[in-house]
């Protein structure tokens, strides 16, 4: 009778261990929140810093996260009418936005250097006819609920 010697299981706790003979394949587990408390203190990297860009989108939004969140959503737009929406979601969850501040060509200049995949439409006026917009469909859905 021939023995299948092609499944060995090694269970080694602790330390760095590296068993790859003729290995085609390697799998790292990890179980536990410990893991992560002892990377972050051994120095792993944290979020890069803030560009100036998005530092100067960030004095309307108070919290550095959902900054961020704002920024990948505003880079992913496609069309201004994406743009608006973004926009109107902003000033629903943003204290330091509001209607007539999002209208300002001043707040839609910060928006610009983040709309990399829109292609036409990037200009103040239309920005500002589809963020109004968004706005104005924002709310009619909220009443109509």
């Amino acid at each position: 009778m021939a023995e299948d010697k092609s499944n060995i299981t090694f269970n080694i706790s602790g330390g760095n261990n590296q068993i790859l003979p003729n290995a085609t394949e390697a799998n790292q587990y990890f179980y536990g929140d410990q893991f992560a408390k002892e990377a972050l203190r051994s120095g792993a990297p944290g979020p890069e810093p803030l560009t100036d860009d998005e530092r100067r989108l960030g004095m309307y939004v108070e919290n550095e996260e959902r900054l961020r969140n704002y920024v990948a959503s505003l880079k992913a737009c496609k069309t201004a009418a994406e743009v608006g929406q973004v926009v109107a979601l902003m000033c629903e969850n943003e204290p330091h936005l509001f209607e007539q501040r999002v209208a300002k060509e001043e707040f839609i200049g910060k928006l610009i250097p983040f709309l990399i995949n829109v292609e036409k439409g990037k200009g103040v006026d239309n920005l500002r006819i589809n963020i109004d917009k968004a706005i104005q469909e924002r709310k009619r859905a909220l009443r109509n609920k």
